[in-house]
Formats: C-alpha cells, structure tokens, sequence
C-alpha cells in the first residue's frame, strides 16, 4: 500500500469563478488557504507494468485497460527516442497482464479511443527516416479488435498530427489539435527536422463510412492535451501550446473549451487548478478527473454543471506520460516516468484509487 493521501501536501480548491481570464489566475488558485482532498482513501498498488516505460496512450474497452505504444531508452528528442509498438491489456478483475499484437507502424503519441468495442489510433510520431532522431507527425490512423487482436488500417487522417486527442461523440470520433511540422511560405512539404507548432484543428472521423469531416477549430491550438465527452459535449484540457516536445519550444497551459455540437462553437470555461501536460483522465458520475502531467501529483476534479474545478486527490509522487483510465469507479494511473537527479526514469507503476 502506498501512503494516505492525507499524508501528502495539500492544494486548494479555489477556481477563481467568475474571473477564469484573469492574469495569473491559475496561479494564484494555488496560494490559496489549502484545503483537504476529496477523496480520503488510499492508493493501492497493484500488478506492474511487465516493461517499464513512458508516454503509452491508455484506453478503457470491454472493462479492461489497455496501454498503447510507448517510447523508451530515451531523455530527450535527438538523444534516442526509440518507439515500441506495445500493446498490453490489463485485466482490473484478475490483475493480470496480457501482451497482444503490436501496432502496425512503428509511431506513438497515437490519438486513441474506444468506439463500439474497437479501438481507434490516430497520428502519432515516428523516426524520420534521415537526420538526427527526432519526432515526424505522420496522418496515418489503424483500428484494434480486442476480441480479434487484429489491426487494420482505416483512412488516414486528412492532415499529419502528433500528440492529438481524441473522443468519441455521436457515435463519431473527433481528433483535436496535435502538433505538425513547420514549412515556410512556399514549401510544399516540410524540411527535415523542422520545428513543431501546434494545431486547433478538428478532424471528425465517421467509423462507419470511414471518411473524415471536420468542424470548428478549437479556440486554442494545443497538444499533449485531453479531449473528454461528457452531458453531450466535448471537453479540451490543459496540454502544451507551441511544440510538442517540453524541452523545446513549449509551454503547458490550463485552459479549458466546451465544445457544444448544437451550433458546432468551442467557449472558454474555468481554466484547471494548474498547468498540466500529457497527463490522463477519467469520466465518473458526471465529473472529469485528471491525474498528474509534467511533475504534477494533483489529481483534479471539474464539474461541467458548477464549471468549478476542486483537488480530488494527491498521487504519491509526480507522473508525467503515465496512462490508465477508470473501471467499475476505480482510477488506474499506470506507467509514465519520474524525474531523477540524472533526467527521467521510466517506471512501471500500477496504482488505482477508489474514485467517490
């Protein structure tokens, strides 16, 4: 068992309502009177990750989670970055682990998503096959049968997209913003090893003619960032503006859009608690929670009806890439990696928390 929560710094809950535009209001929310977390139960540590490693994409299906893709041996872009085409499927009930069939292409940061019990992958990144190791979009998108442990290719996504996000509304599959390859005026295709800069742009997949629409841009151009449905809308959180890699030219944001698909409008709503990037979420009882990102322990709660964010719990130590999702009310925060005196470590942890 890992330590209380009740043991561990504390955060406040203040939202800043009313005012979610104003200068350093995300902040300011932090040095606020402290306040309890939510939830006043223990993290429990389960069965480990059989290959420790960071930035998987995790997805529920059929009431199990499964963890997608990866990318290990590595610090910092240029520096060995190797994907591993992982995909393992963990059984909450048996806690048990299972290797199923890899990924097809050799990508990750995948956009990925259940639809009608198959699994949807989206973009991603993949080696540049000349130049120094470094992070190439590529439009490229594959649908998993868990049953089958099958993949197919589906058509690709109309633009090439890293470190999108992607949610499953109407029984269509929106693909939201990720980062693309810079070209200056003129070029007709990206040089090698340009820089990354983010998109809004929203491409709305439909499984079963399998073809692409696309509908309002989000309001901010972001990656690395969440994309939930919830009471019939979409939510877009937190995640990096600027270039997709945190040691380059980017920055992790706290905003946070509503996507109403009534009159296809993205509109502010109060930004999150902190700044958070690559980091993983859950729906349950009518709430969005989010666990950790870029060296944060905070797990946090919104409620779209109040627009009102508050501290859900603490994990017992920073987690930026991990992944998981929720089953039967339990959040699984699994795998990612911590931060050393020598860089980033990856690690295998497998914690859940018992959600209220």
């Amino acid at each position: 068992m890992v330590a209380s929560i009740g043991q561990v710094m504390r955060f406040s809950t203040n939202t800043c309502a009313g005012n979610p535009g104003a200068v350093n209001c995300g902040r300011d929310r932090l040095s606020q009177t402290p306040t309890a977390p939510a939830i006043q139960s223990t993290w429990h540590t389960l069965s480990p990750f059989p290959e420790p490693t960071w930035e998987l994409d995790g997805v529920e299906c059929h009431g199990k989670i499964y963890l997608i893709g990866g990318i290990t041996n590595a610090w910092a872009a240029r520096t060995g970055w190797i994907p591993n085409r992982l995909v393992y499927c963990y059984d909450p009930r048996s806690d048990q682990w299972t290797r199923k069939a890899p990924i097809p292409a050799v990508v990750h940061h995948m956009a990925v998503v259940e639809c009608d019990g198959m699994i949807y992958g989206f973009g991603g990144y993949k080696t540049p096959e000349q130049g120094p190791d470094d992070w190439e979009p590529v439009a490229g998108a594959w649908k998993y049968d868990p049953i089958a442990d099958t993949w197919s290719a589906i058509q690709p996504l109309p633009a090439a997209r890293g470190a999108a996000a992607a949610s499953v509304l109407d029984g269509r599959i929106y693909v939201a913003g990720g980062s693309y390859a810079c070209r200056r005026k003129g070029q007709a295709k990206a040089p090698a090893q340009a820089p990354h800069t983010s998109s809004a742009d929203v491409f709305v997949y439909d499984p079963v003619a399998d073809s692409y629409s696309q509908s309002a841009p989000m309001l901010t151009a972001r990656n690395h960032h969440l994309l939930e449905t919830l009471n019939g809308k979409l939510y877009a959180l937190g995640g990096r503006v600027g270039a997709s890699n945190a040691f380059q030219s980017s920055n992790k944001i706290d905003l946070v859009e509503e996507y109403d698909p009534a009159d296809d409008t993205w509109w502010p709503r109060s930004r999150m608690l902190a700044a958070h990037g690559a980091m993983l979420a859950c729906v349950h009882k009518g709430a969005i929670y989010v666990s950790g990102g870029d060296g944060q322990r905070m797990v946090e709660k919104y409620d779209p009806v109040a627009d009102r964010w508050s501290v859900a719990a603490e994990l017992p130590r920073p987690h930026l890439g991990a992944a998981g999702g929720c089953v039967d009310g339990r959040m699984y925060v699994i795998t990612g990696h911590v931060r050393t005196a020598t860089g980033s470590q990856p690690v295998a942890d497998n914690l859940a928390i018992d959600l209220v």
